[in-house]
């Protein structure tokens, strides 16, 4: 056999060893998802699902997980019902321990497909130049990823390059206001970033973001000019004297004084009730 026949021979046994392996795991999952859709209470559904993980090898472990993750992705009701505290690292890790939970995962970082980095670090590795490595998955991917209610899931994507990735994730079920605060005061954020959460009904309601995002120098400008006026007179006194930004300093001493003025004009009207009120007092009711 020369060697581009072996080589054709190698590629044929690798495919045939896949598809015998992701039939095994699907077959598998059917099963394990009857088992666990029996089990009403979700720690004993986790405590089930991670000893069913640890009867097999990593291999093995890493094919069902992926193809949990699979039908997640498309949809499928028994896998979405009880997936949602299944596949998080942080629950998992309880239940398997991490030297266990590391070897998965680095047995479904060498599986092609959706599954690939599932649990892997949460912040991307930094480059020579401080910047963070572009996400290794499709865009459309990560978009699907966004919508899924799992802790582990949203807190990689928090800082995603891409807007779209962003403006999905705020519309996450579960995501929090901490999430979402940490984007906002975060320098590393995008301004499409935090454009998104600016334009987002539901966050931007919340004072802290606003705060957040008027404080935060990769703001747009324009964006924290809108913001400013509508802080509390002690936070713009802060962002006056401390603001990064020497355009935010004097916006918000500008909107500081001009409420002081406003405020400093209501008093001539109110000063002549004072003293009517004390004229018609009689001097019996004075102290001094």
């Amino acid at each position: 056999m020369d060697g581009a026949a072996r080589l054709r021979f190698l590629l044929a046994l690798h495919t045939t060893l896949r598809a015998c392996r992701r039939f095994q795991a699907r077959r598998d999952t059917d099963g394990l998802l009857s088992r666990l859709n029996a089990i009403a209470d979700p720690e004993l559904r986790l405590h089930r699902f991670g000893e069913i993980l640890e009867s097999r090898s990593s291999d093995a472990a890493a094919w069902i997980l992926a193809e949990f993750q699979r039908r997640v992705n498309i949809g499928e009701p028994r896998a979405r019902r009880v997936c949602i505290g299944l596949l998080d690292q942080g629950r998992l890790a309880r239940v398997v321990g991490e030297r266990r939970l590391a070897a998965i995962r680095a047995a479904l970082d060498a599986l092609e497909g959706s599954a690939a980095g599932l649990f892997g670090e949460t912040r991307r590795a930094a480059t020579e130049d401080g910047t963070i490595s572009p996400p290794k998955e499709p865009v459309g991917f990560r978009i699907t990823e966004a919508r899924m209610r799992l802790p582990a899931v949203i807190e990689r994507l928090l800082f995603d390059p891409d807007v779209r990735v962003i403006e999905t994730l705020l519309g996450n079920p579960r995501l929090t206001e901490a999430d979402v605060l940490k984007l906002s005061a975060s320098r590393r954020a995008s301004p499409e970033a935090l454009r998104a959460v600016a334009q987002d009904v539901r966050w931007i309601a919340r004072y802290p973001i606003k705060l957040a995002l008027a404080s935060n120098p990769a703001t747009p400008a324009d964006l924290a000019a809108g913001i400013l006026p509508h802080l509390l007179a002690q936070d713009l006194g802060l962002l006056a004297t401390a603001a990064p930004r020497t355009d935010t300093r004097v916006m918000a001493a500008a909107l500081l004084a001009a409420r002081r003025a406003d405020r400093g004009d209501c008093r001539p009207a109110a000063a002549p009730r004072d003293i009517g009120g004390a004229a018609s007092r009689s001097p019996h009711d004075h102290t001094e």
